[in-house]
């Protein structure tokens, strides 16, 4: 979109709830959703109202391995209440494995709280899958998504599996991008599709923002649910105002 094309498209309408993003878990996830937010209200001829608190990610993943949940959630509760001073409406945090935390979290602060979880639960019901595998970071496969895919079949990675796709994502997080991370994304993709040929597997899982940087849920080459855009996609709604979807 050139500049041009932008101006034509932004018009006085703001939207209606102002996002708070938790970001920088890491940069280019946070990248992927700010692209994805300001593209799609641009398109609907909407000013976004967005606000993005940067979070360190080294402390954020010591926390999630060590199990410390509350110190965690009291971490996030601090930069929730600096977008809440900022004028946001409702929070969202732009990565898959801090969720872990996400009950302390919710029962610490005021705000919404919009859960990628419950995001992907509700997407996961609309398709009527039932039969699931996850890539992601270690902690989300290994505790399929924190146990709260309550009602699913979570077929588990084999121990190699699962290392060689936690390997690789936390490759492209760190390079927040797939070109020049060293992430081998066809091996990936080839564990995602010897779930489904194998396992018979209805729905995989892209649990980690960043995999949005190295699968198009279109045309990947299996059937996949990107939580990432699923959480974009209520985020969107609920800044709109509509409610009824959330």
């Amino acid at each position: 979109m050139t500049d041009v094309d932008y101006e034509e498209n932004l018009v006085a309408e703001k939207a209606y709830q102002a996002i708070g993003l938790i970001g920088g878990l890491g940069p280019g996830a946070t990248i992927h959703y700010y692209e994805r937010l300001a593209r799609e209200f641009v398109a609907r001829g909407v000013t976004p109202r967005l606000l993005i608190s940067h979070a360190d990610m080294k402390f954020v993943l010591a926390r999630v391995g060590a199990g410390a949940l509350d110190e965690l959630a009291d971490y996030f509760t601090e930069h929730v209440e600096s977008l809440a001073r900022a004028g946001a409406d409702f929070v969202a945090i732009g990565s898959v494995t801090p969720h872990i935390c996400a009950p302390q979290l919710s029962a610490r602060i005021s705000l919404p709280f919009l859960d990628l979880i419950d995001c992907t639960r509700s997407e996961l019901s609309r398709r009527g899958a039932r039969r699931i595998a996850i890539l992601g970071t270690q902690f989300v496969m290994r505790s399929d998504m924190y146990g709260r895919l309550d009602g699913f079949e979570v077929i588990r990675l084999a121990a190699g599996a699962l290392d060689l796709v936690h390997e690789n994502y936390m490759k492209i997080a760190a390079a927040g991008a797939v070109e020049g991370s060293g992430a081998d994304v066809e091996r990936m993709r080839a564990v995602a599709q010897a779930c489904v040929r194998d396992q018979g597997v209805e729905a995989v899982l892209l649990a980690g923002t960043e995999l949005s940087l190295a699968f198009q849920e279109a045309d990947c080459g299996f059937p996949a649910l990107d939580c990432a855009r699923a959480h974009l996609d209520a985020m969107i709604a609920r800044a709109l105002g509509d409610t009824a979807t959330n």
